[in-house]
């Protein structure tokens, strides 16, 4: 069995890290040991680290499940920079492509396979015979019907583990609900799981929000916000038409801004976001699509114009600022008509002739949306309104424009 100082050796050898974090240390333990792990690390505290590393103490393959078909290639891509032998499998690979990787794995030459959720039934199909020392959960709060991002077929998980001979698994997230969390556990069937959770809050993010009655104004606060800025910036908008809009009024203003969003084709927003991270493009006009794998440091500015429908979902996009630990700043600039939109994409409007056999999804959503108006409105600490959310309680607030100016 290998020990947290092997661990600690291929960390050395592979990534060029002298040590684990505290609650990294905690997690690679409890995996290498064979518990199943639920671990909730905020945005930038190295989750991928946490399973990357087990599967490389273990024979054989570890499975790991992601939702994004970008954040599987550039995990992998990372991987193989460092001689690790990975793959993934998905829908836009040629045919020879999807059978060399099936080859590989059923010759046991690969230390980790990344599928998509919906490639569980063919993975058990076709390989259920052989035997993983490890299962992982990127993204898991994508499982429970209660958080934010909820994918059907992740909610399929707990049943294709247990056709996997029920290996030891690992779910990760960055942000979850106690009761998302409870969700989590459930639906993987977790057996007596080790549950290690960093600290939500993040001294380095600043928490502002503010009114605007017009759209005008509320731009040109963007702009000044920005022509400030020393890095790159996001800006979140509720919907694609506003991501062009919006980069065409920056682009107006001698900023170099681009639109961002589920409907470009699939090759025009892999340029993007390599030109987001390769620092050639500073400004990113967004939808909520630019979210999960958004790995990049110097992101000084989140801007969201517009509300989130919930805080988590919030929370993690606004923590995409900052990830070098520099101070960053996470902007909300709201009006009036956003929270009415808001209610229409939350789906917490409807008439008395609608089936309420939802109530209680419905009841979730419309309290999610109501914290959210809270945080915008509030006279309070933001950061706690945020945190508290999220089941935890803060001590003291390190930035916000209700405790102090930033």
């Amino acid at each position: 069995m290998a020990t947290l100082a092997d661990a600690e050796a291929l960390l050395l050898e592979i990534w060029g890290y002298p040590q684990f974090r505290f609650a990294q240390k905690k997690v690679v333990l409890a995996c290498i040991n064979g518990r199943d792990v639920l671990a909730l690390l905020p945005t930038g505290g190295g989750k991928s680290i946490c399973f990357q590393v087990p599967a490389l103490t273990f024979r054989g393959t570890t499975i790991v499940v992601s939702p994004l078909i970008s954040l599987m290639q550039d995990q992998v891509a990372a991987l193989r920079q460092r001689n690790v032998a990975a793959a993934y499998l998905s829908s836009t690979q040629k045919p020879e492509v999807q059978a060399s990787v099936w080859d590989l794995l059923l010759a046991g030459r690969l230390r980790l396979l990344y599928v998509a959720p919906e490639r569980m039934e063919q993975l058990i199909t076709r390989a259920g015979r052989m035997r993983f020392p490890l299962l992982a959960i990127d993204e898991a709060h994508c499982i429970s019907e209660w958080g934010h991002d909820f994918r059907p077929h992740y909610r399929l998980l707990g049943r294709h583990r247990v056709a996997l001979g029920s290996p030891p698994t690992i779910a990760v997230t960055a942000t979850a609900t106690p009761r998302t969390r409870d969700d989590i556990a459930r639906v993987l069937q977790l057996t007596r799981p080790v549950i290690i959770q960093r600290s939500f809050d993040r001294p380095n993010l600043a928490f502002v929000a503010r009114k605007f009655s017009d759209e005008p104004a509320r731009l040109q606060r963007a702009i000044d916000v920005i022509r400030r800025s020393t890095g790159s910036t996001i800006i979140y908008v509720p919907t694609r038409n506003r991501t062009d809009g919006v980069a065409s009024v920056l682009r107006w203003r001698n900023l170099r801004a681009f639109p961002y969003h589920a409907g470009l084709p699939s090759r025009e927003r892999r340029l993007l976001l390599k030109g987001f991270l390769a620092g050639d493009i500073r400004i990113m006009v967004a939808t909520n699509a630019f979210g999960m794998g958004i790995d990049k440091p110097d992101v000084r500015h989140v801007i969201h114009l517009g509300v989130p429908t919930r805080p988590e979902a919030y929370y993690q996009e606004a923590g995409r600022a900052g990830r070098d630990g520099d101070p960053a700043w996470c902007h909300l600039f709201w009006r009036e008509a956003d929270f009415t939109l808001a209610k229409r994409m939350a789906g917490v409007v409807r008439n008395s002739s609608e089936s309420r056999r939802d109530d209680a999804q419905y009841a979730v959503r419309r309290d999610a949306l109501r914290a959210m108006e809270r945080y915008a409105r509030t006279r309070e600490c933001r950061r706690r309104i945020l945190i508290r959310y999220l089941g935890e309680e803060l001590d003291g607030c390190n930035g916000c424009d209700r405790c102090r100016a930033v």
